[in-house]
């Protein structure tokens, strides 16, 4: 078996070995960076979300009189 590597055959294919698994690595690693990158956008965007919500509540008037009032939409009564 190491007598193949001596060889300039074994020579060319370990090389095209060694290529072969360092572009599957290179591969490897820009797939996982995009998928944190995009699993990172969807946190950030539904913290966004929630924040939103959560602020947009606090400005609601939820008191008894504050529910009737009218707002400056139309609509069909």
């Amino acid at each position: 078996m190491f007598s193949l590597l001596f060889t300039p055959i074994g020579r060319y294919a370990i090389l095209g070995v060694i290529a072969v698994l360092t572009i599957f690595g290179v591969y490897m690693k820009v797939r996982s960076d995009a998928i944190a990158g995009a699993e990172a956008k969807a946190t950030l965007d539904a913290l966004e979300r929630t924040e939103n919500a959560i602020r947009s509540g606090d400005a609601v008037d939820t008191s008894a009189g504050g529910l009737r009032q009218h707002d400056k939409f139309q609509r069909n009564d």
